[in-house]
């Protein structure tokens, strides 16, 4: 084992979540620096490090293009007041809290058949973010419902998570399915429970406290947010001629396309973008304006995403992730069998934050199989282990490019979303790994 990776790796990842929650920097800054400071002290060259990152941000660099586009073609489509007779809809049939959040969790849902976490939010976050802002809700509830929609909906056989863990272990994705099944099913009531029971109930009580000075300040947020490509007209007043039509049908297909996946996702984007250009705005002056405002929205999250995929290049290309994985195998003493998973889930929790999906599954789940099977545990066990805690908190890991994506259009910092969904991803967690203990799918022995 190479101490000198493992406390250099672990240090990185402190000092980095360290950074990111406390809000003394910008991501951007945290992810590189700490970086490129972690290699040059583990003793690589440039050229090495140059070779990490090249790696590394090889692995994001269709989700930046995705990013810079579909920020830019949504924000066009929001501005214009494509979204504005949903939110109309919306405000008279589900003008409360719970029937918004309902709402939320349901459309992230079914955007998340395809698995693909960056279309679920471009398909939630703009139907739902004018709602929101219409009632006063806070949008870190938003992406709560589309966190606990995407860990539940990862649990089936499409998953990115199971498709993962059947590569690493070898056990086909149907029989990885078919033994989480009850935990899905029962998961998925508990999250509705949780829902209209608990959480809209406490936002409806901070709306209520609210004063009216913070309202308006919302309302002039919601304003700007219409405002922009507009001129000042109001919501009731976009028309529903020809060309509002023909950028809805524009939306529709662009989204279509990209659950297709006949192309690549920033392709499809970077062709609407420019049709939407050319559909919505007269002369080159009012284009570049547009350009240059959409520029502001998709520059920070282009550029944080690349940052990500720096510290994640690091991390694999250096080694660092396999020697800290074997410095936590080897903490667990072969006398703990009987609660080996329960510690499992101690330790995946903060490394399914720090390492992100890829990592998590390919680099340190392999190692936690094999000490489990050494162990006497049943490896189905040890995976549904891996899987419901990596699933909890995929969604708020700040190692995740689409993440960032996701908070950019949310107009929300990472330590933010960090914060308030924490606890509560937490308790969904504890809910379902109970669950699973007691219909039997989470051994607590060997």
């Amino acid at each position: 084992m190479n101490t000198t990776l493992v406390a250099i790796g672990f240090a990185m990842v402190i000092i980095l979540i360290a950074l990111l929650l406390s809000g003394k920097t910008v991501p951007m800054v945290a992810f590189v620096l700490v970086s490129f400071v972690g290699a040059l002290l583990a003793g690589f060259s440039l050229p090495d490090i140059s070779t990490f990152v090249g790696d590394g941000v090889k692995t994001v660099i269709n989700s930046v293009g995705m990013a810079m586009f579909a920020t830019a073609f949504f924000t066009i489509m929001t501005s214009i007041g494509v979204f504005d007779p949903l939110v109309r809809f919306l405000s008279k049939y589900a003008g409360n809290v719970t029937i918004i959040f309902l709402i939320t969790y349901l459309i992230a849902t079914v955007g998340h058949f395809d698995t693909g976490t960056t279309s679920t939010i471009l398909l939630t976050i703009p139907m739902m973010l004018p709602l929101y802002r219409k009632f006063h809700i806070r949008v870190e509830w938003m992406f709560l419902m589309i966190g606990m929609a995407v860990a539940m909906m990862n649990l089936l056989p499409m998953g990115g998570g199971i498709i993962g863990l059947s590569a690493v272990s070898g056990i086909d994705v149907g029989v990885l399915f078919n033994q989480i099944v009850p935990v899905i099913a029962v998961g998925w009531g508990i999250n509705i429970i949780l829902i209209v029971a608990v959480y809209s109930k406490m936002e409806k009580k901070r709306i209520a406290k609210m004063s009216d000075e913070s309202k308006r300040a919302q309302d002039d947020e919601y304003r700007a947010l219409l405002e922009v490509g507009r001129k000042g007209t109001e919501l009731q007043e976009i028309k529903m001629d020809l060309r509002y039509w023909a950028n809805l049908i524009l939306t529709l297909v662009t989204v279509a396309v990209v659950f297709m996946d006949i192309v690549r996702a920033y392709f499809v984007f970077m062709i609407a973008f420019m049709i939407a250009l050319l559909l919505n705005y007269k002369g080159n002056k009012a284009k570049q304006d547009v350009v240059k405002l959409c520029a502001g929205n998709c520059y920070p999250i282009a550029a944080v995403m690349m940052c990500a995929g720096v510290f994640v290049g690091v991390m694999s290309g250096s080694g660092m992730l396999t020697e800290m994985a074997g410095f936590i195998v080897s903490l667990i003493p072969d006398s703990m069998h009987s609660v080996y998973n329960v510690l499992l889930a101690v330790i995946c929790t903060p490394m399914s934050i720090a390492l992100g999906s890829q990592a998590y599954y390919y680099g340190f789940s392999p190692l936690l199989l094999e000490v489990g099977t050494t162990m006497g545990v049943s490896t189905l066990s040890t995976i549904a282990t891996l899987q419901i805690t990596q699933n909890a908190f995929g969604f708020i890991t700040p190692v995740s490019a689409v993440n960032h994506l996701a908070c950019g259009m949310l107009g929300r910092d990472i330590k933010d979303v960090f914060r308030f969904c924490f606890p509560k991803l937490l308790l969904m967690l504890a809910i379902q790994f109970m669950l699973s203990i007691l219909v039997g799918l989470i051994a607590m022995g060997a």
